[in-house]
């Protein structure tokens, strides 16, 4: 068996248990009779994962070849937010029990802390897509909870996605019974909880990690992956072991208990194999220096804005962060998939992961060809509407006003410099490894910050170095440098390691440019984000899918067609003024602009339109109350011809010229 973990005055809890949520239809009771027989006795079940009849009949198939009895189990199960009124509290836990064929539970958990609409979707939304909540309290459901315990349904009592404000109510709510006696929150390496953890246990409130592997079997792309991080696999590698094995050990010398899903015996025998080695002291440090404070679940309040200290989707720094979390649509379950799913709700814009876990909103501010002497006031002036990303670059050569609009929201407490997203970009001139430091100094210092959030090489093509910003021969054509890329990118990665720079990135690479980077050897970061010029008379689609497929995040710069370029033609085409354009904005009462913008957001690309008009920056923000159908993506889709602003023809003879190939 396992070690265990004290829950209250007399349970014992064991510290590896086996995870049940998103184990799929008809591989879940070979699952549980297989963990049985590899020496688990801690199961974790929900209504919500609509798979406890199937757990139920594992367990009672082991019980009767005499392999463990009742006794020898500790099955936990949690109570869904549709059912928090009180009178349908133990009708819930019934059907759980009845589900799984037991007499009891262990320990039963609030599964977030508020209530949906009563009724038989899991999770019902308005017309709008939003979660409807009820009036329920907290308090009166803990209430009906503690009468569970007294009713001998359930052992032990606890919650689930509870930040520490929501658990002192129920620690100070008058006549309390029962205390919780487990908080059951996300917790890995990249999302390490420690000041919540610390909390709970200073209460004697235990702690449970789920998503401990992170999220292995994550479809997206641009999500970090745990078990491949290398310090995760070097320290594996120093103890024979899986990093799975690494990751769940980390847990358990914390107190933490943790339940990790497999459906595949070998996994699951793999994952109870954790008892066997230790961690130093040194390796849990560097395994604690991963956090990046990266969710998974970001379930907040939906159908409703929220005060971030009443934020569960902000567990551990509720009381920390006081900024809005970010916006999203709530998503509906589909067949076979559980409704906690993630749904954030605020002020704030949605944001697209990057490969190093950081959250990069998918709408910022950009200073392209902004007016000297406009841009502090502009910055401001998108702070005050919700924006938190700008997209700045040395040789838009305004970064000192950027920074100085940045630092007065700073000092008004309007933000904090973590709650900003700030990118800049190496010139050309700069390729030169050893300048790329000195470069990236000088934009830090222009902006008045410690470090950027992502920094990019702003085009492939490396100039001669020099005063000059576009050095030019006889023929007006640009004097190259003799740089390699994977020279530069060597320089960029000191950046990171420095910490001067969070994560990495290019523009205006091609294909074939990207796959240099990634095929180099000895290559310690991949590219996290690739800003190329994108809107639909330039659909980049090829480029976006294989970016995407390769977990490099996209940034559409000219989302507008960048209509105030000095060198456009009477001829060259007009994207705000082309019919269908017009017509889908009227179908919504949006602009066009706000169409065009909306249209990169659904292609989970991130954009970032350049305006100083106070009005206009207020209005390329209010993207996120409406939704373009399929016809219209694909209509806008269908515009695409190829056509650039931003050619750079003055290096097509530029041996790493980027737009010869065909993406």
């Amino acid at each position: 068996m396992a070690a265990c973990v004290r829950l209250g005055a007399a349970a014992k809890v064991p510290l590896l248990g086996l995870g049940t949520w998103k184990a799929p239809p008809g591989k879940v009771e070979a699952a549980v009779a297989a963990a049985i027989d590899a020496g688990y006795r801690h199961f974790d079940c929900a209504y919500v994962y609509q798979n406890e009849k199937e757990i139920g009949d594992g367990i009672q198939q082991k019980i009767k070849e005499g392999v463990v009895k009742r006794e020898d189990l500790f099955i936990v199960s949690k109570l869904w937010c549709t059912f928090y009124d009180k009178p349908l509290v133990k009708g819930a836990c019934q059907k759980t029990l009845a589900d799984l064929k037991l007499d009891y539970l262990d320990l039963y958990l609030m599964h977030w802390p508020f209530g949906f609409k009563a009724g038989e979707e899991l999770l019902p939304t308005d017309d709008k897509g939003m979660s409807i909540p009820s009036n329920t309290d907290i308090l009166h459901t803990w209430e009906a909870m503690e009468e569970l315990v007294d009713a001998g349904l359930v052992k032990a009592i606890g919650i689930s996605n509870f930040n520490r404000e929501q658990i002192e109510r129920i620690l100070n709510k008058p006549g309390l019974k029962h205390k919780p006696a487990n908080n059951q929150i996300e917790c890995h390496p990249y999302l390490s909880q420690e000041k919540l953890i610390n909390y709970c246990q200073s209460k004697g409130i235990t702690v449970t990690a789920y998503c401990p592997l992170g999220r292995p079997d994550s479809v997206k792309p641009e999500e970090p992956s745990l078990l491949d991080d290398p310090k995760i696999k070097e320290i594996a590698a120093k103890h024979n072991k899986t990093p799975a094995q690494v990751v769940l050990r980390f847990q358990i010398q914390r107190n933490v208990i943790v339940i990790p899903k497999s459906v595949t015996p070998q996994r699951i025998v793999e994952n109870f194999k954790v008892f066997d080695f230790d961690l130093t002291k040194e390796e849990m440090a560097t395994i604690l220096s991963l956090n990046r404070n990266w969710r998974i679940c970001e379930m907040v309040i939906p159908g409703r804005c929220v005060t971030p200290t009443r934020t569960p989707g902000l567990a551990d720094e509720s009381s920390f962060n006081r900024q809005p979390p970010p916006q999203a649509a709530a998503q509906r379950p589909g067949p076979g998939r559980s409704a906690a799913l993630r749904v954030v709700c605020g002020a704030m814009a949605t944001y697209v992961q990057l490969n190093t876990g950081a959250k990069m909103p998918i709408l910022g501010l950009g200073t392209w060809k902004s007016q000297p002497g406009q841009v502090t006031a502009a910055v401001m002036a998108a702070i005050d509407a919700g924006y938190r990303h700008f997209d700045c670059a040395y040789v838009y050569q305004n970064e000192n006003e950027v920074g100085d609009g940045i630092q007065q929201k700073i000092k008004e407490g309007v933000v904090k410099r973590e709650d900003l997203f700030i990118v800049s970009k190496l010139w050309c001139t700069f390729h030169d490894k050893p300048l790329v430091k000195g470069a990236c100094q000088k934009t830090l210092a222009a902006l008045k910050l410690d470090y950027l959030d992502l920094y990019l090489i702003h085009w492939p093509l490396g100039f001669k170095a020099g005063e000059e910003l576009f050095p030019t021969d006889d023929k007006g054509m640009s004097i190259p440098s003799n740089t390699d890329i994977l020279h530069t990118w060597e320089a960029m990665e000191e950046l990171v390691d420095a910490g001067l720079v969070k994560a990495i990135g290019v523009s205006n690479f091609n294909h074939e440019q990207i796959e240099r980077i990634l095929n180099k050897p000895g290559l310690k970061y991949k590219p996290a984000n690739n800003q190329v010029e994108c809107h639909p008379y330039l659909t980049q689609e090829k480029l976006i899918k294989y970016c995407q497929s390769k977990g490099i995040a996209v940034t559409a710069y000219s989302p507008l067609g960048s209509p105030d370029r000095p060198w456009a033609k009477p001829e060259d085409p007009s994207l705000l003024d082309d019919p269908k354009i017009k017509e889908i904005a009227a179908k919504h009462n949006k602009t066009p602009a706000q169409v065009l913008i909306r249209f990169h957001i659904q292609r989970n690309v991130i954009v970032i339109p350049k305006s100083v008009t106070p009005q206009r920056i207020v209005e390329n923000f209010k993207v996120f109350d409406f939704e373009l159908t399929k016809e219209e993506m694909a209509t806008i889709l269908s515009f695409n011809r190829n056509w650039r602003a931003c050619a750079m023809s003055t290096c097509k003879t530029h041996k790493d010229y980027p737009f010869h190939a065909e993406y």
